[in-house]
């Protein structure tokens, strides 16, 4: 699994949707706060049905809340580490 960020279709610029780039579903979105990306406004994060989900301030906060998604899914599908219940 690989996320990514991309503008949705009405390119609105307070909304990015969050993308696996593997499958090419969209898995959650990013609502920027009145400031947009300049790190002031509040930054809504919902992932995989809101399962994971958050609110940061900071832009590069929101970047690494995804990317540690990210790593949790892609360790708990990698098959080193699946439980092997008897």
């Amino acid at each position: 699994m690989r996320l990514k960020f991309r503008h949705s279709d009405d390119f609105r610029a307070n909304c990015l949707l969050v993308l696996d780039e593997d499958t090419g579903e969209e898995v959650g979105n990013i609502r920027l706060g009145k400031t947009g990306v300049d790190s002031q406004g509040s930054i809504d994060i919902w992932l995989f049905d809101g399962k994971y989900q958050t609110t940061v301030s900071r832009y590069d906060t929101a970047v690494g809340f995804v990317l540690g998604v990210e790593s949790v899914l892609t360790h708990h599908e990698d098959p080193q580490f699946v439980s092997k219940a008897a």
